[in-house]
C-alpha cells in the first residue's frame, strides 16, 4: 500500500535533501565532540556546529551566533526559558492556544499565568493584553502559530503591545517556522524557542533558544555538566552559549538541521498549495467543519476537521489502514487550544501538508474522504 503523510505538523517527512547524507557522512567519517579537543576532526565539528549557529541566527534575526543555544527540542528550550527567567514570585501571560510544551512547564515551575483569549479562529484578541497585566508580570510567552487549528498569530503586534507594558516577548516558533516570519527585534521579540525537525524539516532530537543580548545575560542555568570550557570551576561558564549547553549536545542532530537549513529557502509553496486544494475541498462539504481560519492567508499547511455523523477515531484509523494516509486524531497535546476552539470534548482529524506533499496525493486523499463518507 502506498505511503501519504499527512502529518508534517508532528515532525516532517521527508527529510530535507541532504540530511541523512549530512548526519551519514558526520558518523562514518568524524563522529568526534566539538569543544572538546584540539585535534583536526574536533575542530571540524566545531566548524559544522558553529555553521549551523550562524544559520540559525540569520534565519531569527540574531546577530551574536553566541545567543543561540542548542537543546534536545523547543519542549526542553522552554523548559530553559522559564527556569532561567522566571520564579513563582512572577506573573505571565501565555495564548489561549498554547501547547503543552508551554502549560506544563509553567505548571511545573509553578509560574503564574494569565490566558489571553481568542476568537473563533483561534487567533488572540490584542485588546484584551493590557487588563492581564499584574505588577509582577515579567512576559509574554506566545507560540507563532497553532498546531491544532494553523491558525497565524499576530506576534509582531502583541510583541509591541507587550513592549509598551514592560513585558519581554517570547515566542514558540515550533508551528510556525518558516511559513511565518519571527525574528529578534528590539522593542518587539526577545526570545524565540524553535525546532528543527518540524517545517524546517531537520532530524528530531534538535531544538534551541534565540535570544536577546538582555535577555542573554539575564537567563540564568537549569542544568549543569561539562562544557569542555572554564573545567577549573564548578560552576557554570558566564559565557554563551555554554552557560546553557552542559554536557554533549546532539552534534549529529546539528550537523543534520545545518543541512536542512541550507536547503530552506529553495523548496518553494508546494506544502501551501497542497493545503489550498484540501482546504478547499473540506469548505465544500457541509458535512465537515474546519476548525480556525476559512483561507490560506492566515493559516499554516495545517487542518483540523471534525465530520458530523462521523468518529473521528474511526476515520483516521480508516484512512491509514485503508488508503494508507497518515494523519492525526485527538487533542495534539494541547488541551488549552482546544479548549478555546470549542473541540475539547471531541478533540479533532489534523491534516498537514509538507513540501513533499503533491497535488495527486492531496486528490488522492479527497476520493479516499468521499468514499469514507459517503
Amino acid at each position: 500500500m502506498r505511503r501519504i503523510y499527512l502529518d508534517n505538523a508532528s515532525t516532517s517527512f521527508p527529510k530535507a535533501p541532504g540530511v541523512i547524507q549530512a548526519m551519514s557522512s558526520y558518523l562514518a567519517e568524524n563522529a568526534s565532540n566539538p569543544g572538546r579537543g584540539s585535534y583536526e576532526h574536533a575542530v571540524q565539528a566545531m566548524e559544522q556546529v558553529m555553521d549551523c549557529r550562524q544559520k540559525l541566527g540569520l534565519l531569527f534575526g540574531c546577530k551574536e551566533s553566541r545567543n543561540v543555544v542548542f537543546s534536545l527540542n523547543v519542549t526542553t528550550a522552554l523548559n530553559t526559558l522559564v527556569a532561567g527567567l522566571f520564579t513563582p514570585d512572577d506573573h505571565v501571560l501565555v495564548s489561549g492556544v498554547e501547547h503543552n510544551a508551554v502549560m506544563r512547564t509553567v505548571h511545573l515551575h509553578r509560574i503564574p499565568y494569565s490566558v489571553i483569549p481568542c476568537d473563533k479562529q483561534g487567533r488572540i484578541i490584542l485588546e484584551t493584553i493590557p487588563s492581564l497585566v499584574k505588577p509582577q508580570t515579567k512576559a509574554l510567552i506566545l507560540t507563532s502559530a497553532s498546531n491544532v487549528a494553523g491558525t497565524i498569530q499576530p506576534i509582531r503586534e502583541a510583541g509591541t503591545i507587550a513592549h509598551q507594558l514592560g513585558l519581554w516577548t517570547c515566542i514558540d516558533t515550533a508551528q510556525g517556522t518558516p511559513a511565518v516570519e519571527c525574528r529578534l527585534e528590539e522593542g518587539v521579540i526577545d526570545a524565540i524557542a524553535f525546532t528543527g525537525h518540524k517545517g524546517i524539516a531537520g532530524p528530531q532530537g534538535v531544538g534551541g533558544l534565540v535570544l536577546s543580548p538582555h535577555l542573554a545575560k539575564r537567563i540564568t542555568p537549569s542544568v549543569g555538566g561539562g562544557t569542555g570550557s572554564r573545567s577549573e570551576s564548578f560552576s557554570m561558564p558566564e559565557l554563551l552559549p555554554d552557560r546553557l549547553e552542559a554536557g554533549t549536545q546532539n552534534i549529529v542532530g546539528i550537523v543534520g538541521l545545518g543541512a536542512a537549513l541550507a536547503s530552506l529557502g529553495k523548496r518553494g509553496d508546494q506544502d501551501r498549495t497542497s493545503c489550498n486544494r484540501l482546504l478547499s475541498y473540506f469548505l465544500g462539504d457541509s458535512r465537515i467543519r474546519v476548525i480556525g481560519p476559512k483561507t490560506m492567508e492566515e493559516r499554516t499547511s495545517v487542518i483540523s476537521i471534525i465530520v458530523e455523523g462521523f468518529g473521528l477515531a474511526e476515520l483516521a484509523y480508516r484512512l491509514d489502514a485503508e488508503y494508507g494516509i497518515q494523519t492525526r486524531y485527538g487533542l495534539h497535546c494541547a488541551p488549552l487550544a482546544h479548549q478555546s476552539l470549542g473541540t475539547l470534548q471531541t478533540g479533532t482529524l489534523r491534516f498537514s501538508c509538507g513540501p513533499a506533499t503533491t497535488h495527486e496525493e492531496i486528490d488522492y486523499t479527497i476520493q479516499a474522504m468521499k468514499e469514507l463518507l459517503c
